[in-house]
């Protein structure tokens, strides 16, 4: 199995072309390339030069070694604006263009939940079930797979951690056997699954092999959205990798733990990558047991 990482935080600190270096020295196979920054109209990936940016980072992706496997979508818009709607949809699209442009296979889209769950529970998933649908031209045009993450919220009057679109495994199966295309599969956030009190290796085994095609992957202690490396929280690994293993997982294992990078001084970035590149390689191993 490829290991994997996102680029987010080292990219966000050190620029794409020393960030993905530092990633790809540190040993992983593999790259997520996130693009979190097109919310901002000040992204590079949002001017009117972006295809040619875009092809300058994959050519010295390609001239270095650097592979994208998996991608993520932007996803912090204000949803609720009808005219960030517009926005914020036709840049989830254009990210399609993106990540097949680098090479990557799947792209992880978060559902519309920019609303209350509870008590709209039917309302979410029929407005997501279209929403996923209306990717799947382009798909198809670009080559590339969107995957269906799981969500979770903080609810307004209480102030605690609350259900969401997907956050339950029978929601998340039924959204994906509702949409039912080859061009729409899984992305498993592992932390995510803890938040709303079930076990990941439960959520691995429901979804099974034909449905989970990407993962998240960071630790949490179950009370907060921490990203943390694996071993730094309470998930049970032994346990999420047995789940892997059983339903013989074929997608790639990627880290979404930039939590762990967070304190350390630009100095020790490297070093850390490294660190957690050896801890995802600890695991992995425990498929071959």
């Amino acid at each position: 199995m490829l290991l994997s990482t996102q680029t987010s935080g080292v990219v966000g600190r050190f620029g794409f072309e020393q960030g993905v270096k530092i990633l790809h020295d540190a040993g992983y196979d593999c790259l997520d390339l996130s693009l979190f920054e097109m919310v901002d109209d000040k992204s590079v990936y949002v001017q009117e030069n972006w295809r040619e940016t875009v092809e300058a980072r994959k050519k010295y992706a390609d001239e270095n070694g650097i592979v994208f496997d998996q991608s993520h979508a932007p996803f912090s818009f204000r949803w609720d604006k009808p005219e960030i709607f517009e926005i914020g949809k036709k840049r989830v699209e254009q990210s399609l263009e993106i990540s097949a442009m680098m090479g990557v296979k799947n792209v992880v889209v978060h559902p519309l939940h920019w609303f209350p769950y509870k008590g709209y529970e039917k309302e979410a998933f029929d407005m997501n079930v279209s929403y996923y649908k209306e990717l799947i031209p382009l798909c198809r045009d670009f080559g590339v797979k969107v995957a269906l993450e799981n969500m979770w919220q903080r609810e307004v009057k209480r102030k605690c951690i609350s259900d969401d679109v997907a956050s339950r495994a029978a929601e998340h199966v039924a959204l994906l056997d509702t949409i039912d295309s080859e061009y729409v599969v899984g992305c498993l956030d592992l932390g995510h699954v803890a938040l709303i009190g079930e076990e990941p290796e439960d959520t691995i085994r429901a979804l099974g092999h034909d449905r989970l095609k990407a993962l998240h992957v960071h630790d949490n202690s179950y009370t907060n959205d921490d990203h943390l490396l694996p071993g730094q929280g309470k998930l049970n690994w032994d346990a999420i990798m047995a789940a892997l293993k059983e339903i013989d997982y074929d997608g790639v294992f990627t880290y979404e733990a930039d939590g762990f990078l967070r304190n350390w001084k630009n100095d020790y970035v490297p070093m850390a990558c490294k660190f957690m590149e050896q801890t995802g390689r600890y695991l992995l191993k425990k498929l071959e047991d």
